[in-house]
């Protein structure tokens, strides 16, 4: 028969993860909703974009301007611009996709990580590093955060490249900092300085994908 003891920590327990399982809910849609709100904008820009297209070829200059496009033979062309124009636009969805995906993972361990009594509760806090607990994307699901961040990498320019780079440092120093806690036993405590060590890496982590985001 379990003690009273016994039964308070199981007590505990499970209101923690019921409490938890309703703010990651929460988190997540509300991820999801941002999400849906750019691509709700990608839609218009691409919409405005076709209205504009359409108004132009229309007019006069837009007549003759087709017609030199036939008759030079420069069907191709136009044909490259649209390719072009829609290669962009789906970069653009790839790139939110990604970001919201790094954003909700770097969430996810923050939490996790914050509320981490033993190594055991570390492990599962950085587990994410590998595999999305609440994925926003299935098709990213199984992308560790350094895949996710080469390839936010592949899409952006300028400073945001050296970010991305930076972070993918960083993040390859958290999966070094993972491996290293495999050795020791799930329920032993964990240390003060290896919660600072991780957290740390987390919190560089995530300031480096504000900063990439907001600019």
């Amino acid at each position: 028969m379990l003690s009273n003891d016994r039964k308070s920590i199981i007590e505990a327990e499970e209101k923690f993860r019921h409490e938890l399982k309703i703010k990651l809910e929460a988190e997540t849609a509300s991820l999801k909703s941002g999400l849906n709100l750019l691509e709700e904008d990608v839609k218009l820009v691409e919409k405005k974009f076709s209205a504009k297209l359409m108004e132009f070829l229309n007019s006069s200059v837009g007549m003759w301007f087709l017609s030199s496009v036939v008759i030079t033979g420069g069907a191709a062309g136009l044909q490259q611009i649209q390719h072009h124009y829609e290669t962009e636009q789906k970069n653009k969805a790839q790139l939110i996709e990604y970001q919201f995906e790094i954003g909700n993972r770097i969430q996810n361990m923050k939490y996790f990580l914050r509320h981490a009594k033993t190594v055991g509760d570390a492990k599962s806090a950085l587990a994410s590093v590998f595999k999305s607990k609440f994925p926003l994307s299935p098709t990213l699901e199984n992308q560790s955060l350094s895949a996710l961040y080469f390839n936010l990498y592949q899409l952006i320019d300028g400073t945001d490249k050296e970010k991305s780079k930076r972070a993918i440092e960083v993040v390859l120093d958290l999966e070094d900092a993972e491996v290293s806690l495999q050795a020791q036993k799930n329920d032993q405590a964990l240390s003060a300085a290896d919660k600072e060590r991780l957290s740390k890496l987390v919190a560089d982590i995530e300031n480096l994908h504000i900063k990439g985001v907001s600019q």
